[in-house]
């Protein structure tokens, strides 16, 4: 997937060994992984923006509940915990804060209004709009 879901999430977790449950071999984590890691977390700040969540975490607990997380070779494996929960939700509350600058290449060139011809246009879009239109709906 091109499109991050949760910018900066891929670069904490990517060298993360999981084992997700007791019969499934430990391995890195996959895009798809990190695509329903990134949703869990942004699920569990609205719930806890709301106060829906049926746990202290929420979505976000529930999906990683039964995980053994190495960081790195050598580390010792962990449950998660708390630290990370938090920092998940941190990540995605700053996502949402932070506008997203999107370059995009035109098919056909621009005029500029001094006549030049530009390549791309740059497209100040924010990537969380229906987030953070969704979470001002809730609250």
């Amino acid at each position: 997937m091109s499109f991050e879901i949760l910018p900066g999430l891929r670069d904490i977790v990517q060298s993360w060994v999981v084992k997700k449950e007791v019969s499934l071999s430990p391995r890195r984590l996959t895009e798809e992984d990190i695509d329903v890691l990134a949703k869990a977390s942004i699920e569990t700040l609205k719930q806890r923006a709301v106060g829906e969540q049926a746990s202290e975490w929420g979505n976000l607990q529930t999906l990683t509940t039964s995980w053994i997380v190495q960081r790195q070779r050598g580390h010792i494996p962990f449950s998660l915990t708390s630290e990370e929960y938090r920092m998940f939700v941190e990540l995605a509350l700053k996502g949402l804060l932070t506008p997203v600058r999107v370059i995009e290449a035109s098919q056909n060139p621009v005029e500029v209004s001094d006549g030049m011809s530009q390549d791309t246009v740059i497209l100040d879009e924010d990537a969380f709009r229906f987030a953070r239109e969704h979470l001002a709906r809730c609250l």
